[in-house]
């Protein structure tokens, strides 16, 4: 349960903080939101999930994403992927 909170609050800070205010300044928001997504993905890809899996994740970047730029704030995207990280631990998706 600890890893579902500080991996939620890591990822994060690291994909919707840094890397996505980041890019915006250099590309514009909707590519930054595209750029962290894809990344967020593949991050997951790299870490031994399926491809099918790592498609959803990339969904959820570019909600995290949008909710981070349409909000002005990183909270919202924190409070949600803590949210699912939750659910998907205790539905077992998550190693217990």
């Amino acid at each position: 349960m600890i890893f579902s909170l500080t991996n939620a609050i890591f990822e994060e800070l690291i994909w919707r903080g840094a890397l996505l205010s980041s890019f915006s300044e250099q590309l514009g928001e909707k590519w930054a939101v595209v750029l962290t997504s894809l990344g967020f993905g593949l991050q997951h890809y790299s870490l031994g999930f399926p491809w099918a899996v790592c498609i959803a994740f990339s969904i959820g970047g570019l909600f995290y994403g949008g909710i981070t730029i349409k909000s002005k704030s990183i909270v919202p995207s924190i409070i949600w992927h803590i949210t699912l990280n939750i659910l998907m631990f205790s539905s077992g998706l998550i190693i217990k």
